[in-house]
């Protein structure tokens, strides 16, 4: 567009604009409008429903009992049976050492404290985030 197809373009909507009138809104616009609003069904609400059911978790648990029971009779308790392998205190014996085998700097003992210390900060922040944005879809 050119400058003078810009102008004339302006001067008409200024024409336009000025010969506009402004409308109100009626005294009662507000109210009608909130009356149309209705609240939300409170009862319409999600229930709380565990994903594995507590009878699956009932005999889980009782298998797991059972099982436990049944190869603790029938092989008993014998650490020979069970540890056969004289291998194995090595096994523990250098997997516990492993620790002490290590040397940290400073700076890293100092960077893994504070970022604990900071992530057990962000904890009640969180929790309290979530809980207010659970509370407004409420």
């Amino acid at each position: 567009m050119g400058k003078s197809e810009e102008k004339e373009l302006k001067k008409f909507v200024d024409k336009i604009m000025d010969e506009a009138t402004l409308e109100s809104p009626s005294s009662n616009f507000t109210d009608n409008v909130m009356s149309q609003i209705t609240e939300p069904v409170l009862n319409d609400i999600t229930k709380y429903k565990p994903l594995i059911p507590n009878s699956v978790l009932f005999f889980m648990a009782v298998g797991l009992v059972g099982i436990t029971w049944y190869l603790g009779t029938y092989y008993g308790v014998k650490n020979q049976e069970w540890f056969g392998n004289e291998q194995i205190d090595l096994f523990f014996e250098r997997t516990l050492d492993w620790p002490q085998m290590l040397s940290y700097s400073k700076t890293t003992i100092y960077a893994i404290l504070l970022f604990g210390l900071l992530f057990l900060i962000q904890i009640p922040f969180l929790k309290r985030y979530f809980d207010n944005i659970l509370m407004l879809r409420l």
